[in-house]
């Protein structure tokens, strides 16, 4: 097959390049013929100009969390449509970890995220997907309970439960942590050792490990404690002023979020209304 070309140059277009950077570009004033130099003008529709906030529908920000909650929603949500996926992560930006400071906004948000979320659950997922999805949509909402913002800095914090990789077993124990717990001075040496790019951090790893091998006390106080510490996280989270709320159909789940909402008398109804209407427009709704 041959490929012809009307431009000139050989192949060394380097060298082509820099001839023709060689020559300074200036600028010179002029018309050209045959083009049009009448100022160009762009019409919009009256109908454009009063396009609704509704028609609007922004993209969430996809959150991490921890290895095993980005693991369980990529999980359940690999067949769903877009609109779904968009749904739930707007749940968990906008509902659950958000920089809504009102202790009473933000459990109202955080419950009428859940009843969304249960919504989701009922309606576009099997029974043992919905399961996990709700389970982990749970978790989310327990690590937001536990947000604090450092007076000094004003960095924001949450508490995580303690990690272990994907495809890790269930007995796993995340050495950082057990350091953290039990020996800090060897969590600051190793550290140290990391960022001053020391080799020797690796042998306080493993030699922290041996340690911990040895140390039944030291793994059942973790686990005792990391159980403890998520049960604590989500007491009181399945309890939701909305949960009652139809899931039949979405209608019928606006409107009766919406006369709930109404009743509550509760302040920043804004911040709720609007979680609502974001929900609904990214599930299709008009």
């Amino acid at each position: 097959m041959k490929i012809g070309s009307s431009t000139q140059y050989g192949l060394n277009l380097y060298e082509h390049l820099k001839q023709r950077s060689d020559k300074s570009p200036t600028l010179v004033e002029g018309n050209i013929q045959g083009l049009s130099h009448e100022i160009d003008t762009l019409e919009i529709s009256p109908a454009a100009r009063q396009l609704a906030a509704s028609d609007i529908v922004d993209h969430s920000l996809k959150y991490f969390g921890t290895a095993q909650i980005n693991d369980s929603l990529n999980r359940v949500l690999q067949n769903q449509p877009s609109e779904v996926k968009e749904a739930v992560y707007g749940i968990i930006q906008s509902n659950f970890i958000n920089d809504i400071t009102g202790e009473e906004t933000r459990t109202a948000l955080l419950e009428l995220g859940l009843t969304q979320a249960e919504y989701i659950a009922k309606n576009y997922m099997k029974e043992n997907e919905a399961a996990e999805f709700m389970d982990t949509m749970t978790l989310i909402g327990a690590i937001s309970k536990t947000r604090t913002v450092d007076p000094e800095t004003n960095e924001v914090h949450y508490v995580t439960p303690s990690q272990r990789p994907v495809g890790a077993p269930d007995d796993y124990i995340d050495l950082t942590d057990m350091m953290r717990k039990f020996e800090p001075e060897t969590l600051n040496k190793l550290q140290e050792a990391i960022v001053n790019g020391k080799e020797d951090w690796n042998h306080i790893l493993q030699s922290f490990a041996r340690k911990v091998s040895t140390r039944e006390d030291w793994v059942k106080e973790y686990r005792e404690g990391s159980a403890k510490l998520l049960e604590e996280m989500k007491q009181g989270i399945d309890e939701s002023r909305f949960g009652n709320a139809s899931t039949a159909g979405l209608t019928e789940f606006a409107k009766e979020i919406r006369d709930i909402i109404a009743n509550e008398g509760l302040e920043n109804m804004g911040f709720l209304e609007d979680s609502l209407g974001t929900f609904l427009r990214r599930l299709g709704a008009k």
